[in-house]
């Protein structure tokens, strides 16, 4: 990947692995999701934004839940993850319509940004590279791309629950 690009890798994870991970955080009930106003903390527009829920699993050097690192460590060995820098994930609710939110980078330093769909929905990343592309969400798919590329959410009106997992790394 050259500077500002990205790349889609559908069927990611063996189907095995998938499934069992998808049924794991669909159906955790113990574990620590948080709600989030907005994905652009800051910003004067929070109260225009779309809350979702967030569980971190890795932030600020430290692995915060052992229950999905069985998967999340395939998942950053395929990534050829050398540091991890945050690991998370993000839970979206159906809203009325498709509501498009706000352009944000994650980090403030160049790196990799990936995001890795955990169900098909009609919600989509967008990423903002000379002109908008979308990437719908589409489960087992991972969007590789750099970190200083601007991009938003695009949360589903079809589906209760959207989740999708982020990692920023090197």
């Amino acid at each position: 990947m050259g500077t500002l690009d990205y790349k889609i890798i559908d069927n990611f994870l063996e189907k095995e692995d998938f499934y069992k991970f998808q049924k794991e955080i669909f159906n955790a009930h113990n574990v620590p999701w948080f709600y989030k106003n907005s994905q652009t903390t800051g910003s004067i527009n929070d109260i225009d934004d779309v809350g979702y829920f967030s569980l971190s699993f890795f932030n600020n050097y430290s692995n915060n839940l052992n229950e999905f690192n069985y998967f999340l460590y395939k998942i950053y060995e395929k990534l050829n993850c050398q540091a991890l820098i945050q690991s998370r994930a993000n839970l979206f609710l159906k809203q009325k319509e498709n509501k498009k939110l706000y352009f944000h980078t994650d980090v403030e330093f160049k790196c990799k940004t990936a995001i890795f769909y955990m169900n098909t929905n009609n919600g989509a990343t967008i990423l903002d590279i000379n002109e908008k592309i979308k990437i719908d969400s589409i489960e087992n798919r991972m969007l590789i791309f750099d970190s200083q590329i601007d991009h938003c959410a695009l949360v589903q009106s079809d589906i209760k629950r959207r989740i999708l997992i982020n990692i920023n790394y090197f």
